[in-house]
């Protein structure tokens, strides 16, 4: 769905969430209905490495008369460091190459390759998966290698997520990364804008950005922007990247990064927020 009348300025907006496409647990049906009970005017869903769920969420969006910008976070690295990159196309145009599509599509190859060795490894140690179609968000299929912990803890063989992700890395995890340099090249040659997702979460794989670092990542990759709003930044976070960004002319975002029913929920942030962003997605903000 596209928009021609300009948003109210607390028209509520979210451009981070995420369904089974990937590693969410929201069925995306269920993930609309419960932004059109929120009241939501634009989304985002951007699935981790693919661009499968784009015509789905787009026509449940047109449904339900919710603007659903095409978005996809990339797994990416720089200088040895994990980043998560968030690509949105404007409406207007959507993706206008596949450059991107190839980026993500490498990424997730290398990705399930692993993760179906490590599977494999787990049944030849006598590891076994009855309740694999139930236990898993797709009806069973491998998507990630924390789906394989998942099955070890389903059935029994690991005491908690600590212990099943210790014998997913013992069996031979790794995790699928593109350089943020090529990624943000590709996104940019598909008519892409490219975000830094939540700078100041930081634990697990997750790096954590402060700004002096965020500034070493500009002068070498031309970032359009940063995930400032997120539900675990600190007050002190939300406006030390503010200001990065207004020093820099960065396009601020705000998502919830949602991933399922029983966790964090969408969060309604307010579209004057991110009105330039929104701009230059397509979509008008009232002063």
């Amino acid at each position: 769905m596209t928009t021609s009348e300009p948003l109210p300025p607390d028209a509520a907006v979210d451009l981070h969430l995420h369904t089974r496409y990937s590693d969410g647990a929201w069925r995306p049906a269920d993930l609309f209905a419960t932004l059109t009970q929120g009241g939501f005017r634009v989304v985002s869903v951007v699935d981790h490495d693919q661009m499968e769920h784009l015509p789905e969420v787009s026509a449940l969006g047109a449904e339900r008369s919710i603007v659903v910008i095409p978005g996809t976070e990339v797994t990416t690295e720089w200088r040895g460091l994990a980043a998560h990159l968030l690509c949105y196309a404007p409406l207007a145009t959507g993706f206008t190459s596949d450059a991107l599509r190839a980026v993500v599509d490498d990424t997730r190859a290398r990705m399930l390759a692993n993760t179906q060795m490590i599977y494999d490894t787990m049944l030849a140690r006598g590891y076994h998966f009855p309740r694999q179609q139930e236990a898993l968000a797709r009806d069973g299929q491998l998507n990630r290698a924390m789906d394989v912990g998942t099955l070890l803890l389903a059935h029994g063989y690991a005491d908690g997520p600590g212990e099943a992700m210790r014998m997913v890395n013992e069996a031979g995890y790794q995790q699928a990364l593109a350089p943020i340099a090529q990624a943000v090249a590709a996104a940019h040659a598909s008519g892409a804008l490219c975000v830094l997702a939540h700078p100041g979460r930081g634990e697990g794989e997750i790096h954590r950005y402060e700004p002096a670092e965020i500034e070493a990542l500009l002068a070498e990759v031309p970032l359009d922007g940063v995930e400032v709003y997120y539900p675990t930044h600190s007050t002190a976070q939300v406006a030390a990247y503010e200001a990065l960004a207004a020093r820099h002319g960065l396009l601020i975002s705000a998502g919830s990064d949602s991933h399922a029913p029983n966790t964090r929920q969408p969060v309604p942030y307010p579209a004057r927020r991110i009105a330039p962003l929104l701009q230059r997605l397509g979509v008008t903000t009232q002063q």
